[in-house]
């Protein structure tokens, strides 16, 4: 699959692109090694309706960043942006793909663990259930982050320059997600 690296602010831009008439949010995300983010929320508010659509552009080693592109358990650790995520101390399922050493993206559901232990008391509580995607890929300036929903991932392939999401090469994955 064709991966054409951009630089941040033209992720930015197509991020915007992608919802006009909403306001993009600018500041450093709720993560240790986020030089910058853009949402069209607010940064480290906790949401109703998580996840919270961000793109973070990250303070990370090249050699760290291709460790994270072909291990999907390291990128969901790596990837704590609390507020964004909505959840915490969470198990979860889904598929991963990658280009080692260009992208990965990590489709999975999340569910918290009170909630799996008792599922009717958390039945309508925000982030009991997180259906999520997590997406790290080299930007001009480095890495990027993205904290995304599944339902905008043809917008996030456009974003992160892959010429389309991608249709083959997915593996199934169990994670952790914590705070």
């Amino acid at each position: 699959m064709a991966f054409t690296p951009r630089t941040f602010e033209e992720a930015t831009r197509i991020m915007q692109a992608g919802n006009p008439d909403a306001p993009v949010k600018t500041g450093v995300a709720e993560h240790y090694a986020s030089e910058a983010a853009v949402s069209f929320d607010e940064l480290g508010a906790w949401s109703d309706d998580p996840p919270v659509p961000l793109i973070s552009l990250q303070r990370i080693t090249d050699a760290e960043a291709i460790r994270l592109t072909r291990d999907p358990k390291a990128l969901v650790d790596y990837a704590n942006f609390g507020g964004a995520v909505g959840t915490w101390n969470a198990n979860g399922e889904g598929r991963w793909a990658s280009s080692p050493g260009e992208w990965i993206v990590v489709d999975v559901e999340l569910v918290q663990e009170q909630a799996e232990q008792d599922p009717d008391y958390y039945e309508d509580a925000p982030g009991s259930w997180v259906y999520i995607i997590f997406a790290l890929w080299k930007v001009a300036e480095g890495w990027a982050c993205a904290i995304w929903s599944p339902q905008e991932t043809d917008h996030l392939a456009m974003i992160m320059g892959l010429e389309a999401w991608p249709a083959e090469g997915w593996q199934a994955t169990r994670v952790w997600y914590g705070e």
